[in-house]
């Protein structure tokens, strides 16, 4: 009897390779799309604003050409404010989406770990002594009261692991924390008068000293949480799966959260509490590593994170600034589209 020929059970098998490369070139194609429409939303928030300085007169400031009152506008407010929109869409970006990845749950964020909660409180703690802090200290001091909303919140929670108990005891905790934060607004008026409008989130700026300050800070927490990628992927594996290929659980998920907490607190300083683009930039991108391998592995996801949450918050100035007159945006901060 003959034997029967394995050539067909070949086949399958060398068309298998073909499909790697098509795989990252999507990823890559996916990952260029993204950082194209990022660019298309900066461009837009630069021509947009209160003064009558549009396209023309934006393009003529950043060549040199322009009138000095035209390039002051240009210079001093719009272009800082278009930075704070990359620098804390990123930071909350990537923050939201390796609190996710250590914890196993979509619905960690700097918001339901209450990080920002936390943060605020701080700084209204702070603000309600009346003593009046530079920027890098307010920023150490919204980092403490974040790091420490998210240690509770974790632990009540069994580090993330249980779904419900992560939602319950950081919805509680959050509500908590805001709470106190407006009966502080309330007892002490004036000390705290500025924090009332900078709750909502506003990426306004006057001049870049604020987004030159933060920079170091959020580049520190973006290199670092870039640096345990592969750690934190492999904790997506379990823990037990994880100390078995050697990385050390604990120390992982805390190096993790406290970079996390680091970059909301830079983002919280910079902006105010600026809600839901933590949670929402990771699930955006979460349904492309079912489609494109590339984005399965956290040292492309999470940079992938960073530019949605980008996008989101230039969007949200972008969308708020065309809905309401130029005379009216100034007053409305870009937290409320988020």
């Amino acid at each position: 009897m003959a034997v029967t020929t394995t050539e067909p059970a070949t086949e399958p098998t060398a068309a298998r390779p073909s499909t790697v490369p098509s795989s990252r070139s999507g990823a890559a194609a996916v990952s260029a799309g993204i950082v194209l429409l990022v660019a298309v939303l900066a461009v837009v928030d630069i021509t947009q604003g209160t003064a009558a300085v549009g396209p023309s007169e934006v393009l003529k400031a950043l060549t040199g050409r322009a009138d000095p009152d035209d390039a002051s506008v240009v210079v001093a407010s719009r272009l800082p404010r278009m930075t704070a929109g990359l620098l804390v869409g990123a930071v909350l970006g990537m923050a939201g989406a390796v609190l996710q990845a250590v914890s196993r749950n979509v619905l960690a964020s700097p918001d339901t770990l209450a990080v920002n909660a936390g943060s605020y409180l701080a700084l209204g703690l702070a603000g309600a002594t009346g003593v009046s802090l530079p920027m890098l200290a307010s920023s150490g001091i919204a980092f403490v009261g974040g790091l420490a909303a998210a240690a509770v919140v974790l632990g009540l929670s069994g580090l993330g692991t249980g779904t419900v108990r992560l939602v319950l005891a950081g919805t509680a905790l959050m509500l908590g924390l805001h709470s106190m934060t407006q009966a502080l607004l309330l007892l002490f008026p004036e000390q705290t008068k500025g924090l009332y409008e900078w709750n909502q989130g506003s990426i306004a700026q006057n001049g870049f000293d604020g987004v030159l300050q933060m920079l170091p800070i959020a580049l520190i927490g973006l290199i670092g949480l870039l640096l345990t990628a592969r750690r934190v992927d492999a904790l997506a594996l379990g823990d037990d799966a994880a100390r078995g290929l050697g990385v050390p659980v604990r120390a992982t998920r805390l190096t993790v959260v406290v970079l996390a907490a680091l970059l909301s607190a830079a983002a919280v300083t910079l902006a105010g509490p600026i809600g839901f683009v933590g949670l929402c930039a990771p699930a955006l991108v979460r349904p492309l590593a079912r489609r494109f391998r590339g984005f399965s592995r956290s040292r492309t996801a999470m940079p992938a994170a960073a530019l949605t949450g980008a996008a989101l918050v230039l969007g949200s100035d972008v969308l708020l600034r065309a809905l309401i007159a130029d005379d009216r945006s100034v007053a409305v901060p870009t937290g409320v589209v988020t």
